[in-house]
């Protein structure tokens, strides 16, 4: 019994480790959306010039992705990934360093970049040793660090920032990037985190043939994750603001409701997840691979609920209306990434598996980018209840996108693992 417990947990150590690496992207980058009030005032810049801040990052992320992900397909996975976290730790303590628009464009340049490893290299670690009817509940702890990062990052950095500052804070951001390399080390060299380990024999699972890196199935995934997922980017960066304009809370007390949202996030990476793995297990039962549209399609749906947030800011609980809302909204997203990229793995060889997730974490990056400099300007113009219709249009244009896209891969089989390399 205690060596199956050591073998379950041998398993999943790795898709944890990635939960620990997406934790730390997210404190990272959220810092400055949650103290963003602050920082505005005090550098003396406009929402529309921070939403051209945004847009710096979302730009080196969207080129850095796909960079990181073929760097991990090509050299490997641990030395690449260790390599990020330094660059990113540096860029996010430099933050404490800025002192004007310039400034931040630069640091958040540099920390997009760093950070567009940390998708590809959860998703190829959840791929290479976990069995294909796991990996989407995998994807999904795997990704959980982030939407908690973002969920605990107002909570720890809020009184930091309130007691020594809002530059402290991003030196404090410094230090857990470099405690997450040392036990990113002690992890490798322990044994304990093995990234070419390979499945049970025995396994059952689907094998792609003669698909291309460049399939339209890639562009497929890339268009359900990159607009389906657009109101995270709400949620993340332009809620802080909404909720000091609109609902007029403080620092302080934003500290206290902003990992709402992001707790939305992370119950759907986890409810969706378990969800996909229930239909893998079921299509490998049946000997067949059902696509994802029809989960595309109520995500849509669900998403225009945001729509209903001017009318939730003119209720007597305005608060807690609207964070409802932006938790739903996150819970809804967290479904859109979870079935793209499920779809995407099922869909795509094993071996581009870091490439896919990181072509669609572009596509997401690039949504973001030209979304935020936009709200930005809209939010200066007090402009909100458009800022919500706009939102909540992108996933219905990225589910008819991926209808259009999306084909059946040329050649697809089930194979048994027949030996610990299969």
């Amino acid at each position: 019994m205690a060596e199956s417990r050591t073998s379950a947990l041998r398993q999943w150590a790795p898709a944890m480790s990635m939960t620990l690496l997406g934790l730390l992207s997210y404190v990272d980058r959220s810092v400055l959306a949650i103290l963003s009030p602050t920082i505005l005032t005090s550098l003396h810049l406009s929402a529309t010039q921070y939403g051209y801040a945004i847009l710096v990052f979302s730009l080196c992320y969207m080129v850095a992705n796909p960079i990181w992900g073929l760097w991990m397909d090509r050299a490997g996975l641990w030395i690449i990934t260790l390599t990020a976290v330094a660059i990113w730790s540096f860029a996010s303590g430099s933050h404490g360093l800025m002192l004007g628009f310039a400034g931040m464009c630069i640091a958040r340049g540099v920390l997009g970049f760093g950070e567009g490893a940390t998708f590809p290299a959860g998703l190829k670690t959840v791929t290479e040793t976990l069995p294909e009817e796991k990996r989407a509940f995998g994807l999904g702890i795997a990704y959980s660090g982030s939407s908690l990062g973002a969920a605990l990052t107002p909570l720890l950095i809020t009184p930091v920032a309130l007691r020594w500052g809002w530059r402290a804070a991003f030196g404090i951001t410094a230090l857990l990037g470099f405690l997450w390399i040392i036990l990113w080390v002690v992890l490798r060299f322990s044994g304990w985190y093995d990234p070419a380990a390979a499945r049970p024999s025995g396994s059952r699972e689907t094998t792609i043939s003669g698909e291309s890196r460049w399939s339209r199935n890639l562009f497929a995934a890339a268009a359900a994750y990159g607009l389906g997922a657009a109101p995270l980017a709400f949620g993340l960066y332009a809620a802080p603001l909404y909720l000091t304009r609109v609902l007029h809370l403080g620092q302080a007390s934003l500290g206290h409701v902003l990992w709402l949202p992001p707790a939305g996030w992370e119950a759907g990476y986890l409810v969706f997840g378990r969800l996909a793995d229930r239909r893998q297990r079921h299509d490998l039962q049946q000997g067949r691979s059902r696509r994802p549209g029809d989960v595309f399609l109520l995500l849509s749906i669900a998403g225009f609920l945001i729509l209903l947030a001017p009318a939730a800011a003119r209720s007597s609980s305005p608060v807690f209306l609207t964070m409802l809302l932006f938790f739903l909204q996150m819970f809804v997203a967290g479904g859109f990434v979870v079935f793209a990229l499920a779809d995407g793995m099922a869909m795509l060889p094993k071996e581009h598996s870091a490439f896919l997730a990181g072509f669609a974490i572009s596509a997401w990056a690039l949504t973001t980018g030209l979304l935020m400099p936009l709200l930005g300007h809209l939010f200066d113009q007090r402009r909100y209840a458009l800022t919500f219709w706009l939102v909540s249009c992108l996933p219905p244009l990225g589910t008819l996108l991926w209808r259009l896209l999306s084909r059946p891969p040329r050649q697809a089989k089930f194979q048994l693992s027949r030996s610990a390399g299969a």
